[in-house]
């Protein structure tokens, strides 16, 4: 590995070994709140397990003892940092890039690489997260895990930059009602009401409802997102060791739509107002997403559980914009528009199965899980552009102009339509051996097969590429030094299809992702506070690249790498205070093209080689300020580069304040970039993709509980 990152290991493993002194100061306070059934940390198993609950089981590992990087973020920190939808989630993760070049589309980047899988419930492929492209709101959600690198294992083919679970609200037996309004800047309104009650006399039947509206302008100029959510489930225990649980959500989601600011041609990014819009006046993205789904979970004995999960999501995504494209001049900003009118379809269905369970061998216990699952997204598709509308935008001058009518009808130069249709299925396995009193192996593995096929206008299918029982491992070891610390290392890999074809028209084959990884974990304070720090390496090879001698084929041998560390703390120093965040490095670049010129480059160049994002608050519970607290956050990343575009470091701070009015009544204010700094916070290039970060906000929310 490189110098630089050979000695930013050493930082690492000293403020490890510096924050190994922490629990002594509060052992009491720790004893007190593990008696207290307060520990967090400990309770939660990746990918939507949690040790009270066998619903959900998708791997055998808690996060302290898991020998790999895994973020968890629970509701409470979502209304603490503000976050109301999965692109807010990602902005306050550490090590996560956020990058879109139509506004709508967001991708997110962990490691170098896009995370491109999604879960719900430990279910793959169905979260409308992907395209036709839905960020779903986490209003539905009692909190999310982000799994860092490969994970072929439990969700099949991907990139190595990582997954996300996200884990439903589910029905208790208990009643509660919440219900919290909202206001702040750019008239953003906002309403939620989520309630949970038994529906009989033994909470053997329960359920879970809620729904959100939302009304919001946006800090640019013309910009609107409103969304319309519902929810609901029930549970029934049909007998002591047999849970069904049904339910469904609707979710209608309208915004503007843009496609970022231009720059300057060998300047690089301009300097313009924060509110600046290019578009037409009605310019619009619309979704509607549905979702059902049915979870049969049932234990099998006292250390064996069994469930199996199928949903299915009905997506419906319609768009309707002007845009264009620079690069301006210092004294020209004008630029010539086209329009675009798009409508999506698509069709989710998944669905998994898998036994979980212990067993004993050589006088030691050991774990065991296994598993099926069948994915499988149908997506039809019409556009229709317009290249020459005659329109123009001066970017010095701006007039929003009216936007011209572009039916979608068959028959125009510019019409597209497609129909695009893939499915995926694997059975995957993970054994957790005790191999020693202090030593733990991980095995584990998933052969996959996959296929895809791909149909324009009536034209008889094509399948573009088909994947037949590729197997993805997974190997860790985990050695415990003390109670509270422990050191990993694993290795793990995923391949990603590939359409491109050879000049003999043979298939390029999957992209394949390697990775290696070793770290340490503190499980300090009684688990209240997760302390971790991982170093890694990705690389990933048989990349489609132009071949040299038929620019119009592929050929397989791009090989780029991605390396770096991340150190991360999740959780609470004491019960009133809590601690989230970390600092990652990321070095990313081109080992191997056609192209002599990208070797040596970075392959994501947008992404800061340094970051760190950092969040606490601390709640008062005693004295003559006891109902107040006050947190605060900061970002900070390093220069990012795009394509002929620079964005130097910045800062960005975050202030909140709640009160807790009564038991049941509290309200809180966030104020976001605090000292109102200008930066951009996505880059592309000079023609499009430039996105500024928002200015100072403010916005008061009061939420009643009973």
């Amino acid at each position: 590995m490189s110098n630089v990152l050979l000695k930013k290991v050493s930082i690492l493993s000293a403020l490890l070994a510096a924050n190994a002194q922490l629990p002594i100061g509060h052992a009491a306070e720790a004893d007190s709140d593990q008696a207290d059934g307060k520990s967090q940390i400990a309770e939660i198993l990746v990918l939507g397990r949690r040790s009270d609950q066998f619903a959900g089981a998708k791997d055998l590992t808690p996060v302290f003892e898991t020998p790999s990087s895994l973020t968890v973020v629970d509701s409470e920190r979502f209304l603490l940092q503000r976050l109301v939808s999965v692109e807010d989630l990602f902005r306050e993760m550490p090590g996560v890039t956020t990058t879109k070049t139509v506004s709508a589309y967001p991708k997110f980047f962990a490691r170098g690489f896009e995370i491109s899988s999604f879960l719900v419930d430990g279910v793959p492929g169905s979260s409308g997260v992907n395209a036709p492209y839905s960020v779903p709101d986490l209003f539905l959600f009692e909190r999310v895990e982000l799994l860092r690198g490969p994970s072929a294992l439990f969700s099949g083919s991907g990139s190595p930059g990582g997954s996300l679970n996200l884990a439903r609200k589910r029905p208790g037996k208990d009643f509660a009602l919440t219900s919290a309004v909202e206001g702040g800047s750019w008239d953003f309104m906002r309403a939620e009401f989520d309630v949970n009650s038994p529906l009989n006399d033994d909470g053997s039947i329960r359920g879970r409802a809620g729904a959100a509206w939302q009304d919001a302008g946006e800090f640019i100029d013309h910009y609107q997102k409103d969304r319309k959510l519902f929810f609901g489930s029930v549970a029934f225990d049909i007998t002591d060791s047999t849970t069904l649980t049904t339910g469904a959500h609707y979710d209608q989601y309208r915004s503007t739509v843009q496609v970022g600011l231009p720059g300057i041609a060998g300047v690089g990014l301009i300097d313009l107002p924060r509110d600046s819009y290019a578009g037409g006046n009605e310019n619009y993205f619309e979704t509607k997403s549905s979702q059902v789904y049915a979870e049969l979970a049932q234990r099998l004995t006292e250390t064996w559980n069994a469930r199996l999960n199928v949903q299915y999501t009905k997506l419906d995504r319609e768009e309707e914009y002007l845009w264009g494209r620079g690069p301006i001049t210092a004294t020209n900003g004008t630029i010539a528009l086209s329009g675009y009118h798009g409508a999506h379809d698509a069709n989710l269905f998944s669905a998994d199965l898998n036994v979980v369970g212990a067993f004993e061998l050589f006088g030691r216990e050991h774990g065991v899980l296994f598993g099926a699952d069948y994915q499988r997204s149908e997506w039809e598709y019409r556009s229709n552009s317009d290249s020459a509308t005659g329109l123009t935008f001066d970017y010095y001058n701006p007039v929003i102009p009216t936007q011209p009518d572009l039916p979608l009808t068959p028959g125009g130069e510019e019409y597209f339509s497609g129909k695009e249709v893939q499915t995926q299925y694997g059975i995957y396995g993970q054994t957790r051996l005790s191999l020693a009193d202090k030593l733990t192996g991980v095995l584990g593995a998933r052969v996959a097969w996959v296929k895809y096929d791909y149909q324009e206008f009536d034209a008889i299918p094509t399948g573009v590429y088909s994947v037949d029982a590729k197997v993805s491992p997974y190997v860790g070891l985990v050695y415990d030094f003390t109670q509270q610390w422990n050191a990993y290392a694993s290795f793990a890999d995923v391949f990603q299809p590939q359409a491109e074809r050879k000049a003999d028209f043979a298939p390029v084959g999957p992209v394949i992702g390697k990775q290696y990884e070793v770290g340490m974990k503190g499980n300090l304070i009684g688990g209240r506070l997760l302390l971790s720090g991982a170093l890694y390496r990705i690389r990933q090879s048989n990349r489609a690249v132009a071949d040299p001698n038929d620019p119009n084929f592929s050929v397989g041998s791009g090989l780029v790498q991605s390396e770096g560390f991340e150190l991360e703390a999740n959780g609470k120093l004491t019960r009133s205070w809590t601690l989230e965040g970390g600092y990652t490095y990321n070095k990313n670049k081109t080992l191997r093209d056609t192209d002599p010129s990208l070797v040596g480059t970075q392959f994501i160049p947008v992404i800061p080689e340094n970051s760190v994002k950092l969040f606490t608050n601390y709640a008062i519970d005693a004295g003559a300020l006891a109902g107040f607290s006050v947190g605060g956050g900061l970002t900070w990343n390093s220069e990012s580069t795009g394509v002929g575009v620079v964005q130097d470091s910045y800062v960005v701070a975050s202030l909140r304040g709640g009160y807790q009015i009564s038991d049941s009544a509290l309200i809180t204010l966030n104020i976001n970039n605090l000292f109102d700094e200008t930066y951009y916070e996505n880059i592309r290039d000079p023609r499009f993709g430039n996105y500024y970060g928002a200015p100072r906000s403010a916005f008061l929310r009061l939420t009643i509980s009973y």
